[in-house]
């Protein structure tokens, strides 16, 4: 199955309060948090993660939405805290649904683009080739590996599984698969659907 390019002029962004509240609350239930609110208190890594999400969230709509004093004053908060903790995530890269699984180093490109329900493990990057500046593309769904590293002008179809220290860097088309490796090949058929199985069992 090939990758549609053209999904990612419609990929969503937020850009009004109604889709800030809608980002936030589905990621609350991924989360498993009571509120969408930042904790007063981080007690525990949940916590911790889900700070980032919300101080990550609102300056995108501050930013988006042309609030220059609220969207600087948010800036600066998710880059202390982003620098604190080693998560460079940058603005506008994945649409809603992202899931960090752990605290640690993940470092992101600014021109990736990510689709919907991405989770990310620590030690994971998402960068440029290095022969060019195009930087990956990920569908719904992918979900990647402790210390994968994904770099290039590539694509992952939705669902892919990325195994733990892969290095991907060309496209998989195939969707629901798991690629393993350096460089990364498909090792199976089962991909994140079946993971996701395995977990409701």
């Amino acid at each position: 199955m090939s990758l549609n390019t053209n999904k990612w002029k419609t990929r969503r962004f937020i850009d009004s309060k109604k889709q800030l509240r809608h980002f936030l609350e589905y990621e609350r239930v991924k989360y498993g948090r009571k509120n969408t609110k930042i904790p007063l208190m981080c007690i525990g890594e949940n916590s911790f993660i889900w700070k980032h999400n919300v101080l990550l969230r609102k300056t995108e709509y501050y930013v988006n939405t042309g609030n220059k004093i609220m969207g600087l004053i948010y800036r600066v908060l998710l880059n202390r805290y982003q620098n604190k903790h080693h998560i460079h995530i940058p603005i506008n890269t994945f649409d809603c649904g992202l899931k960090l699984m752990h605290l640690g180093p993940i470092l992101v490109n600014g021109h990736v683009r990510g689709g919907k329900d991405i989770s990310l493990h620590i030690n994971t990057s998402i960068v440029a080739g290095g022969t060019n500046s195009g930087t990956p593309e990920l569908e719904d769904g992918v979900v990647v590996g402790v210390g994968a590293v994904i770099l290039g002008d590539i694509k992952l179809a939705k669902n892919i599984a990325v195994g733990a220290n892969a290095v991907v860097n060309k496209t998989f088309d195939e969707e629901n698969i798991s690629i393993a490796g350096v460089p990364a090949k498909k090792i199976s058929d089962n991909g994140r659907l079946q993971w996701n199985e395995k977990k409701d069992k």
